[in-house]
Formats: C-alpha cells, structure tokens, sequence
C-alpha cells in the first residue's frame, strides 16, 4: 500500500488541518467506525 502513495502525487502528506480534523469528527459522529466511507470523504487524503 505504501508505494501507492508514491504513484499518487495527489496524496497530502503532513498533519492534519483544523477543518479537515473537524469533518472527520463530523463524519465520525454521522456514520460510525466506518473509516473507509469517512477516509473516501476526505480529500486528497
């Protein structure tokens, strides 16, 4: 999985930002553990 990252420029490296923490609490409230639907939610990511 790890040399995906590689072939996908695309990809945001680096911490997390502020909004991007505040959807995944969102989106952790709205569906769950369901960290698949939440991480296809997540852009760039």
């Amino acid at each position: 999985l790890r040399w995906m990252n590689y072939l996908r420029p695309s990809v945001k490296r680096g911490q997390i930002a502020p909004d991007e923490e505040d959807l995944i609490l969102r989106l952790h409230r709205l569906l769950g553990n369901r960290w698949s639907l939440i991480a296809g939610r997540i852009p760039g990511r």
